[in-house]
């Protein structure tokens, strides 16, 4: 498959960029496997298991998902690349003491599957005992917001945090891959070009 870009945007230091397939350049990338780990950039490889990327070179790095929420947070010097879907929100990989160590002034969240669409069943509340808000109800069915957990627990965390969300949601875009829409093995290739 031909790797496309699907969604770019300036960050308040470097890019975000999608690529609908692996692009062909250099980049670092970890196994994840919906955990709370943060790996060190010297450390990262496609067999080092984790979450989340931290390091402050110029080397891109690389979160895969079809509906998760990909994360970068800026600290002055380094930074952060977070793979958050539920589980990894629920173990709240976003105050790792890796993630804490670089004080985040930035965060910027990616396209995901957004609440309209992310359909949870009664016994996935007690995931988030705290975070009632994040559910909604519409014709006897429960929805499970993401950005609002993310949101609450960077605001909870990182005092005068500032927060970009970009919107969009893998599931009603067509654009992006989404597991939940189709069941889909391709992946979004959330790609943070540092500066």
């Amino acid at each position: 498959m031909i790797s496309d870009i699907t969604f770019e945007a300036p960050l308040l230091r470097g890019r975000f960029i999608v690529f609908n397939a692996r692009p062909d350049f250099d980049f670092l990338k970890v196994k994840q496997t919906h955990s709370d780990l943060v790996i060190p950039e010297d450390k990262c490889s496609v067999e080092i298991e984790g979450d989340g990327i931290i390091g402050d070179s110029s080397v891109p790095k690389v979160i895969l998902t079809a509906d998760c929420v990909p994360i970068v947070l800026l600290g002055k010097d380094k930074h952060v690349v977070i793979h958050a879907g539920w589980r990894g929100l629920a173990q709240n990989i976003l105050a790792n003491d890796l993630v804490k160590s670089i004080n985040p002034i930035y965060a910027f969240i990616g396209p995901h599957i957004r609440p309209e669409h992310y359909e949870v069943q009664p016994d996935f509340l007690s995931n988030f005992p705290n975070f009632s808000e994040a559910f909604t109800q519409h014709h006897g069915k429960i929805y499970f917001n993401m950005e609002y957990v993310a949101t609450r627990q960077l605001v909870d965390a990182y005092l005068g945090i500032v927060i970009e969300d970009c919107g969009l949601c893998t599931f009603s875009n067509l654009k992006f891959h989404s597991y939940r829409r189709d069941k889909t093995t391709q992946r979004n290739w959330n790609i943070y070009f540092p500066k």
